[in-house]
């Protein structure tokens, strides 16, 4: 089982394990809901874009899912939304059997996809179906702060009625006048000009956004499916923007390596293609980890020589290093210390 770890008296308790029971839950849309969530004594506040950690057990077997946090900071309970995916164990088994005291397992708040204490003459929040949950935290914390700055935010959904946190956009749009909310969908035409029929990437983000933005000034914050973010992140990269963000949904697709990996401790060598978590599966090797695509960190590793690629940034390391190994694709011989 996992250890969570908290500073208490200038101490880090490593025997913390916060545990949450749920007080109610609501439905965002047919295939989606919100828990909300009242953790224990003392437990730590949260950012917005923060996640935790959720543990259930199911059939014997405890399972570990990262959820962002999508509630308000300082409000006492948490809120965490769920959407159910196909064949997706946690996401199934919250949705069929959380109800109000249902106890469940947590984590403290974790993550560095937040919103920067800089100068901002606007904010751009860009996500594609759960892809949601931490930037509309951002996106509300930061009209809750009483900003004068312009706050984009574009959203790709299957439908109107699949769009997470619809009702709740909507209303922040009526409430401050600085809100843009658009949604691009895949289904369905409306007259409503907040809603296109058509395909959420840069060059649609680039035609509806100020020309004049100033790149240096703006927060751009990017959260969905891996091809989707690399192409916001392209874009806004060679157009200047230096203020770029983003959050992997889903790993993106990469072409298959010739690397091999060397764990030395279970004295196995395997060829890996892919990233290097599957490659300690197929040796046999049970490796810790937790979300699969580069956010929770509990598939950190050693390394001890060798050459990486970051499977996100496709930036080239060598030598001794801490690596995560489900983003990681080797490039050659690498050795782990796993």
């Amino acid at each position: 089982g996992q250890k969570y770890t908290r500073e208490q008296s200038g101490r880090l308790d490593t025997e913390y394990r916060p545990s949450a029971v749920v007080l109610s839950r609501r439905e965002e849309t047919a295939d989606t809901i919100t828990l909300k969530l009242l953790p224990g004594e003392r437990y730590p506040d949260f950012v917005p874009g923060q996640h935790i950690d959720v543990a259930v057990e199911i059939a014997g077997v405890r399972h570990v899912r990262q959820y962002s946090l999508t509630g308000i900071p300082g409000a006492g309970a948490l809120e965490i939304t769920v959407k159910r995916q196909k064949g997706g164990l946690v996401s199934n088994h919250l949705l069929d059997h959380a109800e109000s005291g249902t106890r469940l397992e947590i984590s403290v708040p974790r993550g560095e996809f937040l919103l920067r204490d800089q100068p901002t003459a606007a904010y751009c929040f860009f996500s594609a179906g759960s892809g949601i949950t931490p930037v509309y935290a951002m996106a509300r914390a930061v009209l809750q702060s009483g900003t004068k700055a312009d706050v984009w935010f574009f959203h790709a959904a299957k439908s109107k009625d699949a769009v997470i946190f619809r009702h709740s956009l909507e209303r922040l749009a009526f409430e401050y006048k600085n809100f843009k909310p658009y949604f691009f969908l895949k289904e369905g035409d409306t007259n409503d000009t907040t809603h296109r029929s058509m395909r959420l990437n840069y060059a649609a983000a680039e035609s509806m956004l100020p020309s004049d933005m100033n790149p240096h000034t703006t927060q751009i914050f990017v959260c969905g499916p891996g091809a989707f973010v690399q192409d916001l992140e392209g874009g806004f990269t060679a157009a200047g923007f230096s203020g770029i963000q983003s959050e992997y949904y889903t790993l993106p697709e990469t072409a298959a390596g010739e690397g091999a990996a060397r764990f030395l401790r279970s004295r196995a060598t395997v060829k890996a293609g892919t990233n290097l978590l599957e490659a300690a599966e197929a040796a046999g090797i049970q490796a810790k980890h937790g979300c699969r695509r580069g956010i929770c960190h509990e598939c950190k590793a050693h390394k001890r020589s060798g050459t990486v690629k970051s499977i996100l940034t496709g930036k080239e390391t060598s030598g001794r290093e801490d690596i995560q190994l489900c983003i990681t694709q080797p490039v050659g011989v690498v050795e782990i210390d796993l």
